[in-house]
């Protein structure tokens, strides 16, 4: 695919999206970048303001802050109605990024506070700025340049500048940058870390031979400064292997590391664990002992140690300079990383026993649901005439890979039968999940904490019945992204919608969910499935919520002025539960009993008992009798096996002359479970 046709696709997507309505178009288009964002790690989340003032040069269209880095991020779009590919010149750069400058000194100050009316777009932003520039919250400004068109190569780099004594940065994001990315088949940009502008040498390493001739380890001690530096700049994107270390960095500092940070930092090195980290590649000077560059580095284990380190310099103004850390450092190639980087996180951890909770790619929840999105076909709308799939991205980029290698034709082929409207990734299931499941406070907390604690639920009820995740779990998933989509696309055109849509989508379906259980009843999922699409009660049902929510959580309590803070509090959440609202009688028709839905669960369950079964015994054949002879070896050697399961991997040892039965197959891939806690890895099957 060449830019040309990447844009021309791009473009249709957002026209698709804002309903070809062109008010609504810019909206749509600089949501769609932000939420790229948010998915790239770049940012944390946002709030679509859409402010302008021409006659005053001022503009800012979103905005974010980072309560853990304290970091601002101000959003400027420049967005073309054009068939063809233009190109941005430097001085519409400098024009665009003056235009959030302005905002942000002009916000320091009280008179532009008090000159804007409360119900203003760009007032919520304006009092933020103010408030937090009083109690010096704000570490540094992010300064972003969304467009649809292609920079041109003219454009000179844009360096760092202070702004009334703050640090800012800027980052341009145009139709180029993400035609990289797609065409790349990555799901990300590759952070490459260049230790030698930190330190003109770079970072002092020891080789650690391995063993290996696919695996490359170093041991290096990293100073604290650049530890805290690293997070600052790159954020979750240094910890999006690892769901652990991500709910290990949310999690509380720890005190013994903070205070040997503080009053013992020369210490800091001989008391703590240090980090294990990958790279997908590491530039090396080996004569001298040095890593000059890092690609993709990845802390994987280590959260706590990174969080009171970030915590000490950033909000308590601790000196590092006496604080050293040692890294064990391994380079994995992204191929290997699905399989090695979970086992690392095990293996280094010595804290904590290594649950479900971790949630990685590859845990067995995510592979049910990808093999059940890839071969399910969804059943074909009302006046259409091909079915489709659902497209389950696992491991981020699949969908991308999946096309990497395609013909023109192959890929339409492929995009009709997987069109992008239908791509979801695990953030988006645990944002459908947890909005039905009647918890809209989490889900504002930003994609990626909802994800940490949904993977901490998930994984608890996958080890007690991995049974009731089935093809009914499935579609009654795509049923609540239905819901979900609808919202997300239909209010933004409704008269008294300002911002905040995020939250007002996932209040609103909490809000519906609530309403319906207070029924005694349940919304029919599966007839949402069976027509991809919601009926007009349900429509007309869900935007009368959604514009009570609006009034809702702009209604924010005295001492709480930011609306985005608010609605993180369970608190939002409880007094919208106390708030009446009509229930529309003719959505009544599109319940159904709890004896109905609790009889498609066990039924559904029971299908998924069977499937699992054969899918057990397949698995067994495929891997063959040589496998098992090695696994029956290694539990008779290590005493771990017991008489009766001696017997049954004995059959498997013998196939193809004998094959065990779906139920022994059971046992035997339990077994296999069994030994590889106990150690037991063979590689090449």
């Amino acid at each position: 695919m060449s830019i040309d046709d990447f844009y021309t696709e791009f473009m249709q997507d957002i026209y698709a999206r804002s309903g070809a309505e062109k008010n609504f178009t810019e909206a749509v288009f600089t949501e769609r970048i932000c939420d790229f964002l948010v998915d790239q790690a770049t940012i944390e989340n946002y709030v679509y303001s859409g402010y302008k003032n021409s006659p005053r040069g001022i503009r800012v269209d979103a905005w974010g802050y980072n309560d853990d880095s304290e970091v601002l991020s101000l959003f400027v779009t420049d967005f073309r109605f054009s068939s063809e590919l233009e190109t941005l010149q430097n001085a519409e750069v400098i024009r665009n990024f003056r235009r959030l400058e302005k905002f942000f000194s002009e916000s320091l100050n009280i008179k532009f506070l008090i000159a804007l009316e409360e119900s203003a777009p760009g007032y919520e932003l304006a009092r933020e700025i103010y408030d937090r520039n009083k109690s010096n919250s704000i570490s540094r400004v992010q300064f972003f340049l969304l467009t649809n068109i292609q920079l041109s190569n003219r454009v000179s780099a844009i360096n760092k500048n202070d702004i009334e004594g703050y640090s800012c940065t800027y980052d341009i994001w145009d139709v180029s940058r993400l035609f990289r990315i797609e065409s790349s088949g990555r799901a990300r940009e590759d952070v490459i870390i260049d230790f030698q502008k930190i330190l003109p040498e770079g970072i002092p390493c020891l080789p650690a031979f391995t063993g290996s001739d696919n695996f490359a380890s170093y041991l290096l001690v990293m100073p604290g400064e650049i530890i805290a530096d690293l997070y600052d700049k790159y954020g979750e994107r240094l910890l999006e292997q690892n769901v652990r270390t991500f709910l290990q960095f949310r999690g509380k500092v720890n005190k013994g590391i903070r205070n040997t940070i503080k009053n013992e930092p020369e210490m800091f090195f001989a008391y703590n664990n240090g980090l294990t980290a990958t790279a997908e590649n590491v530039q090396t000077d080996i004569l001298h002992g040095r890593i000059q560059s890092v690609t993709n580095f990845q802390i994987v284990n280590g959260g706590q140690t990174t969080a009171s380190i970030f915590t000490a310099t950033k909000k308590n103004k601790a000196e590092l300079s006496k604080v050293y850390i040692q890294v064990k450092l391994t380079v994995i190639s992204p191929e290997q990383a699905e399989t090695v980087v979970p086992r690392i996180s095990e293996y280094a951890n010595t804290q904590n026993k290594v649950s479900a909770a971790d949630f990685f790619s590859n845990h067995p929840f995510h592979l049910r649901m990808e093999e059940i999105s890839r071969r399910l076909w969804a059943p074909s709308p009302q006046g259409g005439l091909r079915e489709t799939h659902w497209f389950y991205e696992r491991a981020r980029g699949q969908y991308a890979n999946a096309q990497a290698n395609l013909t023109q034709a192959q890929t339409k082929e492929f995009l009709s039968k997987n069109p992008r409207s239908q791509m979801f990734t695990k953030t988006d299931l645990a944002k459908f999940e947890y909005s039905l499941n009647m918890q809209p406070h989490i889900v504002s907390l930003g994609a990626q904490k909802n994800f940490a604690k949904f993977a901490n639920e998930i994984g608890q009820h996958w080890e007690k019945n991995e049974n009731q995740f089935n093809e009914l779990y499935f579609q009654n998933i795509i049923a609540k992204a239905i819901l979900f989509h609808f919202l997300d696309k239909s209010i933004m055109k409704q008269s008294w919608y300002g911002g905040y849509k995020a939250n007002i989508v996932t209040y609103s379906l909490s809000k519906l969910a609530r309403m319906v259980s207070e029924t005694g009843k349940n919304l029919d999922l599966a007839q949402i499935w069976k027509s991809q699409k919601l009926s007009s009660a349900l429509e007309i049902q869900l935007m009368a919520i959604a514009e009570f929510v609006n009034e809702h959580i702009q209604n924010t309590p005295e001492g709480i002025t930011n609306v985005t803070e608010w609605c993180k509090k369970e608190l939002c959440w409880k007094k919208l539960q106390e708030l009446p609202i009509p229930l529309n009688q003719d959505l009544m028709l599109d319940l159904v009993d709890s004896d109905e839905v609790n009889s498609r669960k066990k039924s559904a369950e029971k299908i998924q008992k069977i499937d699992g079964a054969i899918f057990a015994q397949k698995y067994v054949i495929e891997k063959g009798a040589e496998y098992w002879k090695q696994v029956a070896r290694y539990g008779i050697e290590g005493a771990f096996l017991s008489p009766k399961e001696m017997s049954i991997i004995g059959i498997a040892c013998e196939i193809p002359n004998k094959i065990p039965s779906d139920k022994q197959s059971e046992i035997v891939v339990k077994i296999e479970e069994k030994l590889k806690n106990e150690g037991f890895f063979v590689e090449n099957f």
